[in-house]
């Protein structure tokens, strides 16, 4: 655990030297291919990183913050788009640094806008969260006695719940330390009334405002001269989900080193297909009829979890992430013991010998 400590520590200062060159360019190199040269090496550097290390918290998080997040706000940041390209004209390197490594986003404006149709159901206090994250730890550490259908339920709220509290903290913290207003990363997806909108305004939303950037709207508008506008977006949603499905193999290839069975990207590729149906049935019906927002909730939260079951959460399973995230949790505490014990056992005796 020593070294794995020792070695985060390394790579903080790697990334951050990395981000400070990036930084000072900013103006220097135009925007385009030369500044995208520039920065490709730091792009591989980013997504390389994650590999170094031997926990599992550490090669996710690193995986998600670093290696997929990370790596597109570079890209995207060489042609002058993205949320470091706001963060750079701001000429506040620290702000840079917060954005390119945290899941967060500046607004351009002052606050974020609010939805248009408020929710019917209140959302969940961050009190009410972090009890049911505690509850979803020890049901997963009793799941032995829980059917398997009723383990998977618990992955899934503990995937939620732990980047819903782990990442709402950081978030609260870089407010705090940068002294701006950020824009959410979630928005109660558990209220979501269709996969529109579980995907594209409450689920993940700092990587929905880099993918559709950098992959949807480039899509769409090479593919909106050949097939035309409402073909092209519908081949702009595919390439989006494909590309999110790619990313999220990799940071699973991170936490268990194994080799993608390409189910994770097909959950991906089958939420965008039925996407792409919704849009299209939508567009037909053009809001002659929408069912009840409780049976359209039921309904898209169903489905989610029901193919999340099927394709997404067995990969977790398969590298054991439950069994080695409580073995870390263990070694943390009795290195944190450990160390305790080294620095007040000193100071212990020295006050029983005076």
């Amino acid at each position: 655990m020593a070294a794995e400590i020792h070695a985060f520590i390394q790579t903080l200062f790697l990334i951050a030297s990395s981000l400070c060159l990036c930084f000072s360019i900013r103006n220097s190199i135009p925007n385009g291919f030369l500044k995208f040269l520039f920065v490709l090496p730091f792009f591989f550097l980013f997504l390389y990183i994650p590999l170094q290390f031997q926990t599992i918290h550490l090669r996710g998080t690193l995986g998600f913050f670093i290696g997929w997040l990370g790596s597109f706000k570079l890209l995207l940041f060489a042609f002058g788009k993205g949320p470091l390209c706001f963060a750079a004209t701001s000429s506040s390197l620290r702000r840079f640094l917060a954005v390119a490594c945290l899941p967060i986003d500046i607004p351009e404006h002052k606050s974020p806008p609010n939805r248009s149709d408020p929710d019917p159901l209140l959302p969940l206090s961050f009190a009410a969260k972090l009890g049911f994250l505690i509850l979803t730890f020890a049901a997963i550490y009793f799941k032995n006695r829980f059917y398997p259908n009723v383990v998977l339920i618990f992955f899934c709220l503990l995937i939620y719940l732990l980047l819903e509290i782990l990442i709402g903290g950081a978030t609260a913290l870089a407010e705090a330390v940068l002294g701006v207003e950020l824009l959410p990363f979630f928005d109660e997806p558990y209220l979501s009334d269709s996969l529109q909108d579980f995907w594209g305004r409450r689920w993940n939303l700092v990587s929905s405002r880099i993918l559709r950037p950098a992959v949807f709207d480039p899509c769409r508008k090479l593919a909106g001269t050949v097939v035309g506008k409402k073909p092209a977006a519908i081949i702009a949603v595919m390439a989006t989900f494909a590309v999110s499905g790619v990313m999220h193999e990799l940071i699973y290839f991170y936490m268990g080193r194994l080799t993608p069975t390409w189910e994770v990207s097909w959950f991906f590729l089958i939420h965008g297909v039925c996407l792409a149906a919704e849009m299209a049935v939508k567009s037909a019906v053009g809001g002659r009829f929408r069912p009840p927002r409780v049976v359209s909730g039921v309904l898209t939260i169903g489905f989610v979890m029901a193919t999340s079951f099927w394709l997404f959460f067995p990969q977790l399973l398969r590298f054991k992430a439950d069994v080695r995230m409580l073995e870390e949790y263990a070694a943390l505490g009795a290195f944190v013991k450990s160390v305790t014990a080294e620095l007040i056992g000193p100071l212990f005796i020295s006050f029983q010998v005076k």
